[in-house]
């Protein structure tokens, strides 16, 4: 006898997205016989209803992507996770891997590399002659830990450009603490490595005017080749992360790569003809998950 029962999947998103199941991961999730649990980021939602809505599904996962509403899905996951649900990423793969400055401390335990990257207090007086020093030695790259699409982050040179950019992304953004980061020379060309289930399963070549890679549509992204060194420290580094699914961002200088950041909640979409192929691999993936729960 054959069972038609429907295998159930919880999915925090934006409501604000028209026709949210008509995207593309929804509608490959539903050729799969799962049914789909919506859960709008921006809706207010009782705790009762929440626990109700989402009582039979064992696998969550956050497709919110981009601030301010990924601040509010992670309110979700957490409450998700206090149930018992498994939530892709895990609000714990956020809040300590992606937050910049627990990636550099993971990145250190672990000997991945990246660029030195320093605390800054916005609230102290900073030292005029260790950052004076540091500036001797290389550029500093300025950003809020929690920084979306480069919003807050600058470049600076000088103590005086230093003491002038910190009170810009402070003012852009009054509570998220600053790291500031070495700047690794990259000729406006970066890369970011698609992962799913900790494979490799996308790297893209980032050309940009800028020297910030934003991910913006003025930016070129190509598809690169990938050698097993580059592979191999991906993988690694997104099980060190416990982030299944993520993008992460290297740059290549004078013989040597190093891993900038991670994003929890990767686009899919920076080559559009490869997007059909990724979100069925994350498709498979989630898929697989609920069956391992049920």
């Amino acid at each position: 006898m054959v069972n038609n029962a429907k295998t159930p999947i919880g999915i925090i998103y934006y409501e604000a997205y028209h026709d949210y199941e008509d995207k593309m991961l929804p509608r490959a999730l539903k050729k799969k016989n799962m049914d789909l649990v919506l859960i709008p980021a921006e809706k207010q939602l009782d705790f009762y209803e929440i626990r109700e809505r989402t009582k039979k599904c064992k696998i969550i996962y956050n497709d919110t992507i981009c601030q301010p509403m990924l601040f509010e899905s992670l309110e979700l996951s957490k409450t998700l996770e206090e149930f018992g649900k498994k939530v892709i990423n895990s609000s714990y793969s956020f809040f300590y891997q992606e937050d910049r400055w627990m990636f550099y401390l993971k990145c250190l335990e672990h000997g991945i590399p990246t660029p030195k990257t320093y605390l800054l207090h916005k609230e102290t007086k900073y030292s005029k002659d260790a950052i004076k020093e540091v500036l001797k030695k290389n550029p500093l790259v300025l950003k809020g830990i929690f920084s979306d699409n480069a919003k807050l982050v600058e470049k600076v040179a000088d103590y005086n450009n230093f003491l002038k950019k910190i009170k810009k992304i402070s003012n852009k953004d009054k509570e998220s603490p600053i790291i500031a980061q070495e700047y690794i020379q990259h000729e406006n060309k970066s890369y970011r490595a698609t992962m799913i289930n900790y494979k490799l399963k996308q790297f893209t070549a980032k050309i940009s005017k800028n020297w910030k890679q934003t991910g913006s549509e003025k930016e070129h992204f190509r598809l690169a080749k990938v050698n097993k060194y580059v592979k191999d420290l991906c993988e690694r580094t997104a099980r060190i992360l416990g982030m299944p699914i993520c993008g992460m961002d290297l740059i290549f200088n004078s013989g040597k790569w190093y891993i900038i950041e991670a994003n929890s909640c990767p686009a899919l979409n920076f080559i559009y003809e490869d997007e059909k192929r990724l979100i069925k691999i994350l498709a498979n993936y989630l898929y697989s998950e609920c069956k391992k729960l049920k």
